[in-house]
């Protein structure tokens, strides 16, 4: 018993030990990173991030360029002094920021330039050993957090703004969102419940109804009432008599004709009973 509590210990004690040392990561520094610390500051970051935002984000909305029209627009400028790598991430992250630009809001376009703007900046280098910085701008409305990855030459990799919204926001647009959702479910069950009873109609028009069982049986016996109508003396001919037993026991669902025995037959107004 306490060779097993002491192998527990242990594993727990490595456990933590990994748990606490794959959590350790250090905000605001490049420290022991392949970043040079000399380079990536706190204040070089945020101008970077200042001047990605303004200078490229904002003077391009202000000169009418949309995610729709970025590459008739910017691709030759953006891919011919860099690389088609670097304009994907650009045109990615213009995109990015222009979807969150009504969220965070502003005036006017006259006055874009100072109700939008990047308040602060924190970064750290990631499990990945990569520089995350997180430039938080704020708007009128709300603020948001334009990430930029960066790698140890400078270049950016990805940029991504989500609009940091309260609570009651953030609910109200999931209770939107189930509710859109569940309407279009029952639309479309709705839709399929309304093809799928137009198919009889569509394509079993022209098709006879399956008769059942009883239905058989009883043309059967008025076909044997019918041949029977027309003769005169049947009550000596034993196999019509075995006939009509035989429809009569189908008719009432019988397993066989024990239970009565047709002793006579007579036409009564064109009906036949047993006796």
């Amino acid at each position: 018993m306490k060779h097993k509590t002491l192998v527990l210990g242990v594993m727990l004690s490595c456990l933590l030990g990994l748990t606490a040392c794959g959590a350790e990561v250090k905000s605001n520094t490049v420290e022991g990173s392949r970043y040079s610390s000399d380079i990536f500051t706190q204040e070089s970051l945020k101008g970077f991030a200042e001047s990605l935002e303004d200078n490229n984000f904002e003077g391009w909305y202000l000169q009418g360029i949309t995610p729709d029209n970025f590459e008739s627009n910017l691709y030759f400028d953006i891919a011919l002094n860099s690389t088609d790598e670097r304009y994907e991430v650009l045109a990615s992250g213009y995109d990015s920021w222009y979807k969150a630009l009504d969220d965070l809001g502003y005036n006017s376009v006259e006055t874009l330039a100072n109700d939008i703007f990047v308040k602060e900046v924190n970064y750290e280098v990631n499990k990945d050993d990569e520089l995350v910085v997180n430039a938080v701008l704020q708007g009128t409305k709300h603020t948001a957090d334009m990430e930029i990855y960066l790698t140890n030459r400078g270049e950016v990799t990805d940029i991504g703004v989500t609009v940091n919204k309260t609570t009651a926001e953030k609910l109200e647009n999931a209770g939107l969102n189930t509710l859109l959702g569940m309407g279009m479910a029952f639309t479309i069950l709705i839709l399929i419940s309304l093809i799928i009873s137009l198919f009889p109609m569509l394509f079993g028009g022209n098709k006879k109804k399956k008769e059942s069982d009883k239905e058989i049986t009883q043309k059967a016996m008025d076909n044997t009432i019918n041949q029977i109508a027309e003769q005169e003396d049947l009550s000596s001919d034993a196999e019509l008599v075995a006939v009509i037993a035989a429809a009569i026991a189908a008719y009432e669902g019988s397993a066989g004709t024990d239970g009565f025995r047709v002793r006579s037959i007579r036409k009564v107004n064109n009906n036949w009973k047993k006796h």
